[in-house]
């Protein structure tokens, strides 16, 4: 077991906590009872695993939770949100979207890249696009969104920061077909997904986090299974799980996640179709549809792997786990 992995789950464990709680408890005496800390040490522990004290971190994902649901919400109230990510009321909530986004929460047009520009720039990826320009392009390519179900699956995951424009993600992708190899498992059998726990839009991004990790289903059916079959037909049994010391030896963490419905959009070709399809999503899709953003990552399912089809070119669903409001 490499020596840090146990605090670096601990600390993993208590961010994924503050993400699926904002509008709930999240003092210094109940994260470090989630992490199994003492309170007297816990936040110097979170400062040195995150770069970040505990009382910012909470505040900044806070900030970008709402920034979040007015996107994606813009029928829903200033106040309704402030109140819905843990703030006491709008005053609060007005003084701190200014201090952290060097504008007010009214004077936002609720569309446009929300990044503070004396330290952020949104990856050249994520350019701005019309609403026109997004319709077109759904027409143009017979684009559909589709609400799709997964079931219960382990992820077994690396978490990496800041890691728009690096060759991390490259090269934890490599590391994690090794492992599969080396453990016996088809890649067949199981699907790799990427999770993105920060908008690079809203998020600094030296602060932007990418969960890197492969999914183990834990039973058949949904959209995993429909991934697993098409490349193996349906006869074949589910992988073998991997344990907690399994992971800890290679240095990864494991969550196990439960069953949901999400907003798909089945992506095939440059990054160019994908960032489209997150934009079209978000944008369009989502305020429209009856549905907000669950307390989960937005996910890219890999439908084929870059041994089959390279690095320039993906096959991918494009995926929002949602429940209705």
């Amino acid at each position: 077991m490499r020596r840090n992995q146990h605090y670096q789950d601990r600390v993993n464990r208590v961010l994924d906590y503050i993400s699926e709680h904002l509008g709930g408890d999240l003092s210094l005496a109940r994260l470090s009872a989630v992490a199994c800390f003492s309170p007297f040490h816990f936040h110097r522990i979170f400062q040195g695993a995150t770069g970040e004290t505990l009382n910012s971190h909470v505040r900044r994902v806070r900030l970008e939770r709402a920034a979040l649901l007015m996107k994606t919400s813009p029928q829903e109230r200033i106040t309704d949100i402030a109140l819905k990510v843990g703030f006491s009321g709008t005053a609060e909530f007005s003084r701190a979207f200014k201090n952290h986004f060097e504008r007010t929460a009214s004077s936002w047009d609720r569309r446009s890249p929300l990044e503070k520009s004396k330290i952020c720039k949104a990856p050249e990826m994520l350019s701005f696009h019309t609403e026109e320009e997004l319709k077109r392009w759904k027409a143009a390519n017979n684009v559909r969104a589709r609400i799709l179900r997964f079931n219960a699956f382990r992820y077994v995951y690396a978490r990496i920061f800041a890691p728009y424009g690096s060759s991390r993600l490259v090269e934890r992708y490599h590391a994690l077909t090794a492992w599969l190899t080396k453990r016996r498992t088809d890649l067949r059998e199981i699907v790799f997904i990427g999770m993105s726990l920060d908008d690079p839009s809203i998020t600094p991004s030296e602060h932007c986090r990418y969960d890197l990790g492969i999914a183990f289903p834990q039973e058949r059916g949904g959209i995993l299974g429909d991934i697993i079959r098409s490349r193996v037909g349906p006869a074949r049994a589910v992988a073998t799980l991997p344990e907690q010391s399994e992971c800890e030896a290679q240095g990864l963490t494991m969550r196990d996640l439960t069953p949901g419905q999400a907003v798909s959009i089945h992506c095939v070709g440059d990054i160019t179709q994908e960032e489209r399809a997150w934009h079209y999503l978000y944008r369009i899709w989502l305020p429209s549809s009856g549905f907000v953003p669950a307390d989960l990552p937005a996910m890219e399912l890999f439908v084929r792997l870059p041994e089959e089809i390279g690095w320039q070119t993906f096959d991918l669903e494009t995926c929002i786990p949602v429940v209705r409001y």
